[in-house]
Formats: C-alpha cells, sequence, structure tokens
C-alpha cells in the first residue's frame, strides 16, 4: 500500500512538471504571436513602425532585469538570514512553549497524550483533531549544516529548526482542540513529509518538512 502510494504521488509529481514546462512553452509563444501582431499594426504616425528587434529582445530584456535584482537582493537576503534566521527559530519555540504552559494552566493539565482510550466508556462524542505546518530551514541553516557535514556527527541547527516546528505544530494542535471543544484527545500521532522542488537536479534536496498531528478528540459526558 505504501509503495502504491509513493508510485502514485511521483506520477502525480511528474505530470505536474510535465503540465508547467507546456504552459511556459505556450506562453511564449503566445507572447512572440502578440509581439509579431503589435509590432505589424504598430505605426507612430510619421510611416515609421516600431523595431521589430525590440519587441524580440523584450523578454530578455526582462529577464536581465530580474537577474541583476536577484544579484543586488539575494546576498542582502542571506545576511538577514544570517543575523535573524536562528533567533526566530528560538523565538518561535519560546511562543510555542508559552502558549503551552497557558493552555495548561487554564486547563488544569496537559490535553494531549498517546494513550489509545479504550477504558473510558463516559465519552459522549469522539472525532479527529488534526494541525499541520511546513518548517525549513534559511539558506544560512543549509550552509551551516553542509559545512557540519563534512565532519559528520550531530546537525545541530536542523535539529533547532524541527524541533521548534514540532512544538508550533502540537500547540497548534492544542488550539484546535480547545477552540472544538474537545475535553482531551488521546491516540495523539505525529508524521512528516519532505517538501522537495520539483527540478530534475535537485531531486534529493529536501527544503522543507511537513509536520502534521493529529489525534482522537473526546468530549466527556
Amino acid at each position: 500500500m505504501e509503495l502504491r502510494s509513493n508510485t502514485n504521488r511521483c506520477g502525480t509529481m511528474k505530470t505536474t512538471n510535465v503540465n508547467f514546462r507546456f504552459f511556459c512553452i505556450f506562453s511564449i509563444l503566445a507572447f512572440l504571436l502578440f509581439s509579431i501582431n503589435v509590432a505589424a499594426q504598430s505605426d507612430t504616425g510619421d510611416g515609421r513602425s516600431f523595431p521589430l528587434v525590440v519587441v524580440f529582445l523584450l523578454p530578455f530584456i526582462v529577464l536581465a532585469l530580474f537577474g541583476i535584482i536577484w544579484a543586488i537582493v539575494y546576498p542582502i537576503m542571506f545576511l538577514w538570514g544570517a543575523v535573524s534566521s536562528s533567533g526566530n527559530v528560538e523565538r518561535m519555540h519560546e511562543d510555542a512553549n508559552r502558549r503551552k504552559m497557558s493552555l495548561r494552566q487554564r486547563r488544569g493539565r496537559e490535553i494531549l497524550n498517546t494513550i489509545d482510550g479504550g477504558y473510558r466508556r463516559n465519552a459522549s462524542s469522539v472525532g479527529l483533531v488534526h494541525a499541520n505546518g511546513v518548517f525549513g530551514p534559511s539558506h544560512w541553516h543549509l550552509m551551516i549544516g553542509f559545512l557540519n557535514n563534512l565532519i559528520g556527527g550531530s546537525v545541530t541547527v536542523f535539529q533547532q529548526v524541527i524541533s521548534a516546528g514540532r512544538a508550533e505544530v502540537m500547540q497548534r494542535l492544542r488550539d484546535q482542540a480547545e477552540a472544538e471543544g474537545w475535553d482531551e484527545v488521546i491516540n495523539v500521532r505525529i508524521d512528516t513529509a519532505n517538501m522537495t522542488p520539483q527540478s530534475s537536479n535537485s531531486k534529493n534536496t529536501v527544503r522543507g518538512v511537513e509536520i502534521f498531528a493529529y489525534g482522537t478528540g473526546i468530549k466527556y459526558e
């Protein structure tokens, strides 16, 4: 069953990739046809038509401008990530812990647990409760992780990101259970899924991780 699921997922990803390529080709052809039409119909009034070469060079000019902007913006974003990314991860973790303690004080106990709850006989209603989030390292984190992998050992920077993401998703599960009026959530489980890019050159590169937490909400009589 798992193998079939993975096969279907790969097939869907390939289909999406092919559809995206067809869309890009169709967009380029449509732009070229539109450019030819504009060049054929344009007239400045003194008999001189709009230069056709400018129309054909326009997409490349736009791409060049994007490249120049990216060459300027990316180093700034990278330095900003080096300065702020670790602090953002720590603040997210601390905020999740603060919200957990606040909810525990309001309810008087922890509402999440991993027991199956088979012995409970006074439940008036039950239902599925779930929460999720997608978390990923910054480019600064990726560089630190790459250097860490050169010598091996524990990749602390990735552990911090995943730990903060897991704490945030668990707290989202608590908040969701409280918003839906459940007294307790039992049989809590956590699943993860790698979010990888679609390009063929980086199929094995993980850019983000989805953390999905779920359990059975119980309302007591």
